[in-house]
């Protein structure tokens, strides 16, 4: 058990730390938070990004534990560049809408901002359907969009746990201020 002692701001403290995050960087911590452990009386400190990072890796693990069966649910696995959208909500609603032509509804689904070998920022868009028996390993149609005129890569998850660790070890990105970096549906069904 821990309790919260207090908050220190990086940007008091000099003014050349306040300007170091930069659009499509590695997030740098603003703040760091210390806590004191109830039963051993020790203190330790930790920034906003590893809180970040943690509450993101829960969600995660969570999403992929509850869906982790083959035998009952397809994963699909879907990256979009920025330079389609910036908005995964745009794709998430054109996606709902095409998968419900064909009668699958969309049990849960995590995203996630990353940056690529190169710099360019995508998202990791995970998707959890009932199970889906495909004859060969195409996906359908349906699965396979195009947003303003570009293709959009889109997969089945063939090995959800080596996903789950890829996922895991992604760093936490700056792309603006009050930007989310990662997301996940309301509910998982």
């Amino acid at each position: 058990m821990t309790d919260f002692l207090y908050c220190k701001d990086f940007s008091k403290m000099s003014k050349r730390l306040k300007a170091s995050n930069y659009i499509n960087s590695t997030r740098n911590p603003n703040r760091e938070k210390t806590f004191i452990n109830k039963i051993n009386g020790q203190r330790f400190i930790i920034n906003d990004v590893q809180i970040m990072k943690y509450k993101r890796n829960k969600l995660i693990t969570s999403f992929l534990k509850k869906y982790i069966s083959n035998s009952k649910y397809t994963m699909i696995e879907i990256g979009v560049d920025f330079n389609s959208t910036k908005h995964i909500s745009n794709i998430l609603f054109k996606l709902k809408r095409q998968l419900k032509k064909i009668g699958i509804t969309v049990l849960g689904y995590v995203w996630l901002v990353d940056r690529g070998e190169y710099g360019g920022m995508h998202f990791h868009l995970v998707l959890a359907i009932e199970k889906i028996n495909i004859k060969g390993k195409k996906l359908p149609k349906e699965f396979k969009l195009k947003f303003k005129g570009t293709r959009i890569h889109s997969a089945m998850v063939t090995n959800k746990p080596r996903l789950m660790n890829y996922l895991l070890k992604k760093e936490i990105y700056y792309i603006g201020k009050r930007k989310r970096v990662y997301g996940k549906s309301r509910k998982f069904l």
